[in-house]
């Protein structure tokens, strides 16, 4: 080892609110980190308009439900993609021979997946406004018919 490196390191304080003058400091300036995260719980309730929130809640719901049934769709083409790459693997023209019985298998995989989707419909359609507001059509609509000569 040289003599330079076993000098001891040395603490430079500022005297008189400088650093001595033969030394130039490096100075580093951080960007405070943004927090990452779920930007909808700063946004709050969603904002409807009077009379229009039953609509949107449902148009909101359909699209879930919609989603639920691309997502049991995509699976089950996965599923059945995965059972005849299987037969045709094992056999000689495997996938034909055992195409039924892979769509059964996709089916099925479809079918479990989708099983959510009639109670999500039924949840989105038994809100007590939506209800509500339904019979009031539905009132509505019948003293309509009743006018009508037949």
């Amino acid at each position: 080892m040289s003599a330079d490196n076993n000098q001891p390191v040395r603490v430079l304080r500022p005297s008189g609110g400088e650093l001595q003058p033969e030394l130039k400091p490096i100075v580093l300036n951080y960007k405070k980190w943004k927090k990452k995260g779920n930007n909808k719980a700063k946004e709050g309730k969603p904002k409807y308009s009077k009379g229009l929130e039953d609509i949107q809640r449902l148009e909101g719901d359909m699209v879930r439900v919609t989603q639920t049934g691309a997502r049991a769709l995509s699976r089950s083409i996965d599923a059945y993609e995965e059972e005849r790459r299987q037969s045709a693997k094992k056999k000689t023209d495997g996938a034909i021979e055992d195409f039924i019985h892979n769509s059964a298998k996709a089916t099925g995989t479809y079918l479990k997946e989708a099983s959510d989707i009639p109670v999500d419909l039924a949840d989105s359609v038994s809100r007590l406004s939506f209800r509500k507001n339904l019979r009031k059509g539905l009132r509505r609509a019948s003293k309509r018919i009743l006018t009508w000569p037949i």
